[in-house]
């Protein structure tokens, strides 16, 4: 028979709502039992890393793509921040001089569609491709615009239009270079974004005018 004084010791271990109270003793394996858990994960993982091949061990997603933009949307951009090549055609000649420079130097990543000398070697589908920075010691852009003749009051003047298909901007032969016989052209031309925009905001200015100083560059009634 249980005395008067077990009875309290039992009841003692109980809480008020008669659950048994956990002991010092019962929290500490708790706590342990947790972290030999997480030690056993941890060295399971770091075992795994060390024992995957190294093309695995990649954290994160694939590089992003370059983000590029036509060179037509460059030079609308370029408009609306004051290169008015509607009043000023030789303008876009100063553009063209300073892309080229750009894309030498590397300042500036281009891409394009290669496009072969040959009508039957030409692919309509090629995928756009990096332009090597050498490739325009040699060449520079063409088809970005078209000089037009306009009459007003009776006098006729020139007015340069930007080209707004991006499929009609090319590469060309500077005048008077020897590129490589086997070196293809360019179409459909595309700039870094980034890159192309800083440049337009920090270097760009200071081509402005760059045609009309030493060669002429003057592309009146022909293609820019």
């Amino acid at each position: 028979m249980m005395t008067s004084a077990a009875a309290e010791g039992k009841a003692g271990a109980h809480d008020g709502g008669g659950q048994p109270w956990s002991t010092g003793h019962e929290h500490g394996s708790a706590a342990v039992s947790i972290l030999g858990v997480l030690l056993a994960l941890l060295l399971a993982s770091a075992a795994w890393m060390a024992w995957k091949p190294g093309w695995q061990v990649v954290i994160g997603p694939p590089e992003d793509p370059p983000n590029r933009i036509p060179v037509t949307a460059f030079c609308d951009a370029a408009r609306q921040q004051g290169w008015d090549f509607a009043a000023d055609g030789q303008l876009l000649r100063d553009l063209v001089i300073g892309l080229r420079q750009a894309g030498l130097d590397g300042t500036i990543e281009i891409w394009g569609r290669r496009c072969r000398t040959a009508p039957a070697l030409r692919k309509p589908d090629e995928p756009l491709a990096r332009i090597p920075a050498t490739f325009w010691k040699h060449h520079e852009l063409g088809g970005l615009g078209t000089v037009a003749a306009v009459t007003r009051a009776g006098n006729i003047e020139t007015r340069t239009e930007l080209t707004t298909d991006n499929t009609r901007v090319h590469t060309r032969p500077m005048p008077g270079s020897e590129p490589p016989p086997d070196d293809a052209g360019y179409r459909d031309i595309h700039l870094n974004l980034m890159q192309a925009m800083d440049w337009l905001q920090t270097e760009a200015n200071a081509c402005k005018g760059i045609s009309r100083r030493g060669r002429s560059g003057t592309m009146s009634g022909q293609s820019h």
